[in-house]
């Protein structure tokens, strides 16, 4: 008896990859606009502009403004998750090199002009708007929670508990200096330094 063939067809694999290409494009164009015209400007019309399709087009994978955020929300978490595993790879579970390594991308990461910019505008959307409110607070829970458990299986050593104190921390201290720091960098403290005492007191108290 003849068995079917399971392999995708070239021509549906082809349509499968240009559609995975055109929701990045969308997703890049989507972020660019929030940035660059914050959350009151962010409409469905200047994202299809900007990604050079229509909004037909882009209704087609995100039938509504929400579900382009949530999808672009989602799409940041993995992106964020990705650099965690890179940074804590620097490193080896019986050295602080890699907690260090993450800790101190978390800080640079955190003043950077894109990160500031669209955290800034998703914080002001979230106050009107009680989806997104929630698409946010998902994003932390979920970006504290897989964080910890990534360092626990990169670090095994470790307590559990207190590796999640600790990265409940960071989430605040990042958070902080978005608003402190992301459009103000010339503080009393400087912020290098601000980062050099956060990289060091986190990496030892998650290890101690």
């Amino acid at each position: 008896m003849a068995i079917a063939s399971k392999q995708t067809d070239p021509l549906t694999r082809s349509k499968s990859i240009t559609s995975l290409n055109t929701i990045s494009n969308i997703l890049d164009s989507a972020r660019k606009v929030l940035i660059e015209h914050g959350h009151t400007g962010f409409t469905t019309r200047k994202v299809s502009q900007l990604a050079g399709i229509s909004p037909g087009n882009l209704s087609y994978h995100f039938p509504n403004k929400n579900q382009l955020l949530q999808a672009l929300i989602t799409r940041m978490l993995d992106e964020y998750l990705c650099n965690f595993e890179v940074a804590l790879n620097i490193g080896s579970d019986q050295d602080n090199i890699g907690l260090e390594a993450l800790i101190d991308w978390l800080m640079k990461d955190a003043v950077s002009t894109a990160t500031v910019r669209t955290f800034r505008e998703l914080w002001a959307m979230a106050l009107h708007d009680e989806a997104i409110s929630r698409m946010v607070d998902r994003f932390y829970d979920e970006t504290i929670e897989r964080t910890t458990a990534l360092i626990a299986n990169a670090y095994p050593n470790l307590a559990i508990t207190k590796i999640s104190d600790v990265v409940n921390l960071i989430a605040m201290v990042t958070e902080g200096a978005i608003v402190l720091y992301g459009t103000q960098e010339a503080r009393q403290i400087g912020y290098d330094k601000v980062r050099q005492y956060v990289v060091t007191i986190c990496a030892k108290e998650m290890a101690s």
